[in-house]
């Protein structure tokens, strides 16, 4: 799966690159987290933070924020 980093990802979206748009769980040293995975063409991504392999987000509440900031309006939530 490829990692891409958060301008990569602003710049797929605002160019309507990003077909599906999927939240998901990311356990993180034992506490529940999520992760956003992206459906490019045939291929899927999820987005790196500058200093982790996976960005992930504590609540979905921040998680929602931070989507609508970057462009997107819907998205897919995957509850396992």
């Amino acid at each position: 799966m490829q990692r891409i980093s958060e301008d990569t990802f602003r710049i797929l979206v605002n160019a309507g690159s990003v077909r599906k748009v999927t939240i998901q769980p990311a356990p993180w040293n034992g506490k529940e987290r999520w992760a956003v995975i992206l459906k490019l063409g045939m291929d899927e991504a999820v987005i790196k933070s500058a200093r982790e392999e996976v960005r992930t987000w504590a609540s979905l509440d921040s998680l929602a924020r931070w989507l609508k900031t970057q462009g997107v309006g819907v998205v897919e939530l995957r509850m396992a």
